[in-house]
């Protein structure tokens, strides 16, 4: 009886133990990546969806096997150059990835932390031009205007309005429509984070900033988000 008894533990210990693991797998905040899409998340918004670059600003990519070595990409990727900030926050696996991908060959899926998916996002894309709060550093690439830091932007505008500068761009930023709902909802959470940590008490001269008549069709409070 006792034998029965403490095999019917050792069952129930082992099945407890099995959806334990299943369950901390399915909320564990790592997930795999490709190369392409490392490109898409850190890359694309400057240098095109398709690698084709945009004007002398930024490069293209393709062929990139012609001019650079992996060596002297991997050094611009840790450093930046010119107009391009360094990314310390991609790991040295998805950096690895992603010079296959531009070198064209196998495309490999590594492990990403999608803990902090959002702020990655944010150190990527956009804090070349943002702030995220006004107590950080002038940015790299502020051009004729500074545009706001994006503290207290949440308080500003919808996330419907916020989706909608993400889509279509506005005035000199670029579109981000390469996007997934999922990557853009996450992009969202982590500016909201940022309400009460550095405001600044009025949107900058990037409110004057011109548009166009297609941007013009964009809520008129997106001027104030510059």
């Amino acid at each position: 009886m006792r034998q029965k008894k403490g095999l019917f533990i050792v069952f129930v210990l082992s099945v407890t133990g099995f959806f334990l693991l299943v369950a901390f797998e399915s909320f564990s905040p790592v997930d795999s990546i490709t190369g392409k899409d490392i490109y898409r998340l850190n890359c694309a918004a400057c240098h095109g969806t398709d690698r084709s670059g945009y004007s002398d600003f930024y490069p293209s990519l393709i062929n990139i096997q012609e001019s650079l070595s992996k060596e002297e990409v991997l050094k611009q990727i840790n450093n930046g150059k010119g107009q391009m900030p360094p990314f310390p926050h991609i790991t040295p696996e998805e950096k690895n990835s992603l010079i296959a991908f531009l070198f064209e060959e196998k495309n490999e899926i590594v492990e990403s932390s999608i803990e902090n998916l959002g702020e990655r996002i944010f150190l990527s894309n956009c804090s070349s031009c943002h702030r995220a709060t006004v107590n950080d550093p002038k940015p790299l690439n502020v051009r004729m205007m500074e545009p706001a830091p994006l503290a207290g932007a949440t308080k500003r505008f919808t996330k419907e309005e916020i989706f909608k500068i993400l889509e279509t761009g506005v005035c000199y930023m670029p579109s981000f429509s390469h996007f997934t709902l999922d990557e853009r909802e996450e992009l969202y959470s982590f500016i909201k984070s940022l309400e009460g940590k550095g405001e600044p008490k009025r949107p900058t001269m990037g409110e004057m900033c011109p548009m166009d008549e297609n941007e013009k069709k964009v809520n008129k409070n997106i001027q104030k988000f510059l």
